[in-house]
């Protein structure tokens, strides 16, 4: 049974590479890097040890690089379909990723929080996540989406849940494969409070380090307006 399981994780890995058949990258893509990743788990950690720095440096830095490669990704995916209005922080590529740095180390200094007090597994890390971004991507928008479109295509809306709950999931299993074990402890509580606290800081955290990272960028001259991602595609 275990030997299955492993197979179907492994083929799930598979299906965002579809995309790439017809030359339309997805942001999906970012769970066939946290699949391989899960694969080459213990090597991956065992690089991560030979760092120099903290544990929790570390995390901070995994975070920026997986949420950069699923932004990356998703702005690719808008891109190649020439979206009017992108579901992105903001249309330009650079712009959108100086915007992203923000929002995950916000979100990993959420986890470093949460982790200082709480125990988690990558399982439940994972799983954590998914839900939140269901019920909290776009503040709330992709939840009533998929409430306004289940009674005519329950289909879709399940699939619209899964496609979120995949992205950012794997974001965050991505940025804890390789240094969970260092910051796990048997003493730390496994109340069910952790759920609902890791829930709160991490759409907290990150909303107030996207805001912050905007307002830096002001000593600089600021972002540019966000414009069509096609004629201005880079800033």
């Amino acid at each position: 049974m275990r030997t299955f399981m492993r197979v179907v994780f492994i083929l799930s890995g598979l299906v965002p590479l579809l995309s790439l058949l017809n030359r339309q990258p997805d942001s999906l893509l970012i769970y066939s890097v946290f699949v391989l990743a899960c694969l080459f788990r213990r090597r991956l950690a065992a690089l991560a040890d030979r760092l120099p720095g903290p544990a929790a440096l570390h995390l901070v830095f995994f975070f920026v690089v997986a949420g950069e490669l699923a932004e990356a990704f998703a702005w690719m995916g808008n891109y190649t379909k020439a979206a009017p209005t992108p579901g992105l922080l903001h249309p330009q590529l650079f712009a959108n990723a100086i915007l992203a740095v923000g929002l995950y180390v916000g979100w990993a200094l959420a986890w470093l929080i949460v982790l200082r007090w709480y125990r988690f597994s990558l399982t439940e890390a994972f799983l954590i996540t998914g839900f939140q971004a269901i019920f909290f991507e776009g503040l709330g928008q992709v939840f009533l989406r998929m409430v306004a479109v289940f009674p005519s295509n329950p289909l879709l809306a399940l699939l619209m849940g899964l496609w979120v709950f995949a992205v950012h999931a794997s974001v965050v299993g991505l940025a804890m494969i390789p240094v969970i074990h260092r910051l796990d402890n048997p003493a730390k509580s496994r109340h069910w409070s952790r759920f609902p606290v890791a829930v709160v800081l991490a759409v907290a955290l990150a909303i107030v380090g996207c805001d912050l990272m905007a307002r830096l960028t002001l000593l600089f001259g600021g972002l540019p307006p966000k414009r069509s991602i096609i004629e201005h595609p880079f800033w």
